[in-house]
């Protein structure tokens, strides 16, 4: 029964790391997709985190990403990328400077 119990807590763990290497894969491909929208140079992608957030008046598990962005070639930006699940929660873009 231990061996049982202990080959299941190793698949979930394999698994939700599956999951969250999927959604990170995710997030880059929807923040080229936003800063291509915006006409912006996509820098870099990174998680920074999860929390739980009020989102159409519903609580959502939300993986925070970090984009970096440049709108003009030379400065650096960071935007607020927020996935729930695989689906675009929210992207909060600063003010930034253009060409």
């Amino acid at each position: 029964m231990g061996s049982v119990l202990l080959l299941l807590a190793i698949s979930t763990i394999c698994y939700l790391f599956w999951l969250q290497r999927k959604q990170d894969e995710r997030a880059v491909v929807v923040a080229r997709q936003l800063c291509q929208q915006q006409q912006l140079q996509l820098l870099d992608c990174g998680r920074s985190g999860h929390s739980f957030r009020r989102i159409n008046g519903r609580l959502r598990f939300i993986t925070l990403y970090q984009v970096d962005f440049s709108g003009d070639g030379e400065s650096r930006y960071q935007a607020e990328l927020l996935l729930s699940g695989m689906r675009l929660a929210a992207f909060n873009l600063p003010a930034y400077r253009i060409n």
